[in-house]
């Protein structure tokens, strides 16, 4: 039984770590490159594609039951930021919560996507959690499925990526960000 406890805890203990953002640089300003993520030398040093590439394509089914293919985007030269989160995590509350103030002048320029990379996250969940951000309501949010965590190699909460109306990915990053980031970030995907 204490075996199994402290098993448990180091568990827990790699849930809050992995959500967390170890680049303190990060909330100060937002660099349009991912070089600037600090990552362990066992991980590679992109999260999933690179910047200048186009996405790798994929189709979800959102919380208002519309399948919704991430190539519709950019074939339409809709700026779309794809973002991976999970209803447990607090640092995509913060995101989401700074987001909620600056998202009403880009939500006819920019569409965000948002997939859960927790897959115990169902569509009845985040249907919930969308409720807490009422300004967001344009947001789709999805379930997360294993083939798309995998082909964009998440593994944190708050992975963002960027994808321009040239369909190529301009930025690709994690960790919650200020207003001012999120102002930073969306004036670059509207251009």
């Amino acid at each position: 039984m204490r075996i199994k406890l402290i098993i448990l805890l180091i568990a827990i203990a790699l849930l809050f770590y992995s959500c967390k953002n170890n680049d303190s640089d990060s909330l100060g300003k937002l660099e349009l490159k991912t070089s600037s993520a600090a990552q362990p030398l066992n991980q590679v040093s992109t999260i999933g594609s690179e910047i200048g590439n186009a996405p790798i394509d994929f189709t979800v089914v959102t919380t208002d039951g519309k399948a919704v293919r991430l190539n519709d985007f950019t074939e339409n030269k809709m700026p779309v930021l794809v973002y991976f989160m999970a209803t447990w995590c607090p640092w995509c509350a913060q995101d989401y919560a700074a987001l909620s103030k600056v998202y009403r002048g880009y939500e006819s320029n920019v569409s965000i996507l948002s997939i859960s990379l927790d897959l115990n996250d169902n569509i009845n969940a985040l249907k919930e959690y969308k409720k807490k951000y009422p300004e967001l309501k344009s947001t789709m949010f999805a379930p997360g499925q294993s083939k798309i965590l995998v082909d964009y190699r998440v593994t944190k909460t708050t992975t963002k990526y960027a994808i321009g109306r040239n369909g190529k990915i301009i930025y690709a990053g994690f960790g919650a960000f200020d207003e001012e980031q999120w102002k930073r970030l969306l004036d670059e995907m509207s251009k």
